[in-house]
């Protein structure tokens, strides 16, 4: 089964349906999205919901930094599926979701503490196949800004060798793959039209542009 992966949306639709639009030719239904989905705009959950409909993709997602808190209760209204602090089955596999990010200098309404988000992760139910749909990276691990600075999250960091992949995004200029401890994704800013087609069976993952 093939995947589409995307993260870092910022209400950027019209890159959303051109990636959308690549994924269905192909075949895909199903989709990860690691956050950052609207830019400040908690509607715009509905319309991204739509967009996922109109191209009959389901989305397993967790909220991003720039995802009002409010935007977590709006997804209730749509059919995606919110898996921030909590474990869900997907085939073989067991999905866990930390959304937000750890503290930024740039103050934006989803931050949590690293005890908060110890306290996201402490009741996940692992099974024998684990993904991490996470916003923010592993701290060390496709984190680096452009002004040279590691931004990501160390809690996320302490229980890496629990997950066979890690999906994330957050540092847009970080986007790649790392398979030197397990496979780590940042599938690049979907707003710039980046994407990455994940393959469930080989366990390989193609980034992409549109």
């Amino acid at each position: 089964m093939k995947v589409l992966v995307i993260s870092d949306v910022h209400s950027g639709f019209r890159y959303l349906e051109k990636i959308l639009r690549a994924a269905s030719n192909e075949g895909i239904t199903k989709s990860f999205a690691c956050g950052d989905i609207t830019h400040f705009k908690p509607l715009d959950i509905l319309k991204f919901d739509r967009f996922m409909s109109e191209y009959s993709i389901e989305c397993i997602a967790v909220h991003g930094n720039c995802d009002p808190p409010a935007t977590l209760e709006l997804f209730e209204q749509t059919e995606v599926e919110l898996i921030h602090g909590r474990s869900a089955l997907f085939g073989e596999f067991t999905l866990h979701g930390v959304g937000g990010s750890s503290y930024t200098p740039f103050f934006t309404p989803s931050e949590y503490s690293e005890e908060e988000i110890k306290g996201f992760v402490k009741n996940f139910d692992y099974g024998t196949k684990n993904i991490l749909i996470s916003h923010c990276p592993p701290y060390g691990i496709l984190d680096r800004t452009y002004s040279n600075v590691n931004a990501g999250c160390r809690a996320i960091r302490d229980i890496l060798d629990n997950f066979d992949a890690i999906l994330c995004g957050h540092i847009h200029e970080a986007r790649g793959k790392v398979e030197s401890k397990g496979l780590i994704v940042n599938p690049g800013p979907a707003n710039a039209g980046y994407f990455a087609i994940l393959d469930l069976n080989s366990f390989s993952v193609e980034m992409r542009k549109v």
